[in-house]
């Protein structure tokens, strides 16, 4: 880390700025990292910024404020800093908001626990006549005995522990100069018992099988080497990825480095903490929105001092500043969850393979389903292909059928066909699981009015309300919105027509409650499913064989491991092959094929395998026809091949500029003369604009720009030059989303 020699220091402050400010330290001869986090008057606020260099001298000193505080803490490391410089370059965002996102919980830095530590201030027994005024009680000798080597700090709890003397006897003494004091950072006991015996990690890894131990092998090459090859590890649902990191992890802590673990979703940690501290026998440091700030303090500052060993998280834990990390794992890399679609705008995938460069270490990217960037880079050698085609547990794949809902369709009223019914009976009949997945909340995802034709819609959103008749209310799944359902036309003013339209997961649940009324049911959403504790249980009744039969949206669809569970039902599989969007296709293909691994995982006989079923009124549809054969790889390429024949993301680029405001007129406006100063390039084409997939949301109106480049393009220029030409008005919120995801 570089250091700092000048009274004169560039500091970077929390906050929308791009520039660090100049400032002067209090003594001259202070050596200081680049990284040290100060506290710095800025206006008529103290605000917390990180040195990033010697001053500028642009200024004169006179004029420059004193830097207020020198925080005790280690700095922010090099590679974070260059993380933050990279990703705000990259998504066209403040320095200064990254920053933030890497200083947070203030309050580890503002208001770190302290401890206090004592030591006696007599030099011998002799002294003590110094003190004539001070009577030395008896508690009072017993302590200064405690502390008879002067040369050893001992903590306020070690000494009321073992004397037994009150914390208001240490305050009196430290009043009269009997005893010194001293705060220091409490440092957080993660005393883990890191790594078992050896014989025992020998047996833990004789369990891989070949392909497994190979991934293992290379993985642990760039470990010791310290270098940042990034890995794709590519297996079948049931290979056995994460027992593979696993003992990739293993060998990070025996190198006594860090590791990074990032989750796409915090509903999939309890039960993978299970499986950690089964295998490490200590519970990693989970890092997500639910935890308390008490925790969050204690994982960032032993993150930044090194005694934090493995964190776990979504993908907010990549802005840790870790000190000494050697690994990055990224789970299920394909989620969609690890591009953050709101405020600042960023990929923590993409992100956490730029740090893994500038850190020195490799990063593991996982998943049966790889997007299609990342099987890109992988095919072209830009990534090491590591594939795991086998189920670990040695169980075949499973047998994957289609019904044709046009031939075989459901009863009247009914949403599953008379086929699926009978192998879900087939099952109970054997006491064995089956698993019923459909990728929508609710009762109902639209409610109409029979007398009028009106569709219930959201008073913020282009929206329409999703009946939850669980709970007796309508309810917008994009801005929460939601009242009582009371079937009462609001347009015309009758009552008792209306009716919901499409199944959600609880009309489902309610056709399996009439058809099969023995049956111990369970229903996984995010509804059902609000904390921790109760999935984790639930979790535990399912793998524990105490549920017949699930139905779940796509929180069910990866990361779990049901031994009993031998048929999957797919409701609904039409749901998302078709859009304006640029990935339904991929995302669909997806999650069908992760819904479809939960089946048969533990089936080593041809005859016992799992049976997955796929409902369909579109048989001949490509997605569906990859799935049912088992051929991921030939929808890859066909995709692929579509990408490329329209210049679409990984062979071009693309961009968006989202307009938003309340007011709708002066939005147009806007849009129309941000339209008229747009660039002309050659190998650059600008779209709209255009209203928004969903144009009204959360009670503002959107206008889209979307930007297609050449690959070779500086498209964060082209934006930012062009978008600078115009001053935005106050009432128009103007966002720029690099590498769009999602385009309602």
């Amino acid at each position: 880390m570089k250091i700092v020699n000048s009274k004169e220091v560039s500091v970077l402050v929390s906050g929308p700025f791009n520039d660090p400010f100049d400032y002067v330290l209090e003594y001259e001869n202070i050596n200081l990292n680049v990284g040290q986090i100060v506290l710095v008057p800025f206006g008529k606020r103290k605000i917390v910024g990180i040195i990033i260099g010697d001053g500028t001298k642009n200024i004169p000193k006179r004029k420059l404020k004193t830097v207020l505080k020198v925080y005790d803490l280690q700095p922010i490391p090099k590679p974070s800093i260059e993380l933050m410089n990279f990703l705000a370059s990259w998504y066209c965002v403040f320095r200064g908001l990254i920053l933030k996102m890497i200083l947070s919980p203030i309050e580890a830095i503002t208001s770190p626990d302290y401890e206090k530590l004592y030591k006696s201030n007599l030099l011998n027994d002799n002294e003590i006549n110094e003190f004539k005024d001070i009577k030395i009680s008896k508690k009072r000798k017993i302590v200064l005995d405690f502390l008879s080597n002067l040369n050893i700090e001992k903590s306020q709890f070690m000494i009321t522990k073992h004397t037994g003397v009150s914390k208001a006897i240490l305050k009196d003494m430290v009043q009269k100069k009997l005893i010194l004091e001293r705060k220091v950072f409490k440092k957080v006991n993660l005393n883990h018992n890191l790594l078992k015996n050896s014989e025992e990690n020998k047996k833990n890894y004789d369990f891989l099988n070949l392909e497994q131990k190979l991934a293992v092998d290379r993985i642990n090459k760039s470990i010791i080497n310290s270098k940042s090859d990034c890995f794709l590890l590519d297996g079948v649902p049931g290979s056995g990825k994460t027992e593979t990191y696993f003992e990739t992890v293993r060998t990070c802590l025996y190198q006594g480095k860090q590791a990074l673990i990032l989750l796409p979703e915090i509903v999939l940690t309890p039960d993978w903490e299970k499986r950690f501290f089964e295998k490490f026998s200590f519970a990693p440091l989970v890092w997500n929105s639910e935890i308390t700030k008490k925790k969050k303090k204690i994982i960032w500052l032993s993150s930044l001092n090194g005694s934090a060993k493995v964190i776990v998280g979504a993908r907010s834990a990549l802005m840790i500043p870790i000190s000494n990390l050697g690994l990055i794992i990224v789970d299920e890399e394909h989620e969609q969850a690890f591009k953050q679609e709101e405020n600042i705008r960023y990929n923590a995938r993409d992100m956490a393979i730029y740090r893994s460069t500038r850190s020195s270490v490799p990063i593991v990217l996982a998943s049966a389903t790889p997007s299609l960037e990342t099987y890109y880079n992988a095919k072209n050698g830009k990534y090491i292909h590591l594939t795991l085609p086998k189920r670990a547990t040695g169980a075949t794949l499973p047998h994957v059928k289609l019904i044709d809902l046009t031939i075989f369709p459901p009863d009247k009223g009914k949403w599953l066909s008379p086929l699926l019914v009978g192998e879900i009976e087939s099952k109970l009949k054997k006491k064995e699981q089956s698993l019923l997945f459909l990728n929508r909340r609710g009762y109902a995802p639209l409610s109409i009015c029979n007398s009028c034709g009106d569709k219930i819609k959201c008073v913020n959103c282009d929206a329409w309300l999703v009946e939850h008749r669980s709970k007796n209310i309508l309810v917008c799944h994009h801005c929460g919105h939601s009242r009582i359902f009371e079937n009462i036309c609001m347009k015309c003013g009758v009552k008792g027509q209306i009716r919901g339209c499409g199944p959600g997961v609880e009309r489902i649940e309610e056709e399996i409650r009439e058809t099969f009324p023995l049956a111990r049911l369970i229903v996984l959403s995010s509804d059902t499913m609000n904390n921790h504790k109760i999935l984790n249980d639930t979790v535990e009744k399912i793998k524990n064989n105490k549920v017949d039969i699930v139905i779940g949206t796509q929180m069910i669809a990866k990361g779990h491991d049901f031994p009993n569970l031998k048929l999957v039902g797919i409701v609904d599989s039409d749901v998302g092959l078709s859009g304006a969007d640029l990935r339904a296709s991929e995302r669909t293909f997806q999650v069908l094929q992760q819904v479809s691994g939960r089946s048969g995982r533990h089936s080593k006989k041809d005859e016992d395998k799992g049976v997955v079923l796929i409902q369909t009124y579109d048989s001949k549809n490509p997605i569906i026809n990859a799935i049912a054969k088992n051929n991921r790889n030939e929808f890859f390429d066909n995709e692929l091949m579509s990408r490329q024949y329209a210049n679409m993301p990984p062979y071009g680029r693309l961009a968006a500029i989202i307009l938003s405001s309340k007011l709708e007129k002066k939005l147009e406006t806007f849009s129309l003369e941000l339209l008229k100063l747009a660039p002309l390039f050659k190998n650059v084409k600008i779209f709209g604009p255009a209203p928004a997939a969903l144009y009204f949301l959360r009670g503002r109106f959107r206008r889209r720009f979307l930007i297609k480049s050449d690959k070779n393009v500086n498209i964060q220029d082209v934006i930012l030059n062009w978008t600078r030409k115009i001053n935005t008005p106050n009432h128009i919120k103007l966002t720029i989303d690099i590498d769009p995801f999602s385009f309602i």
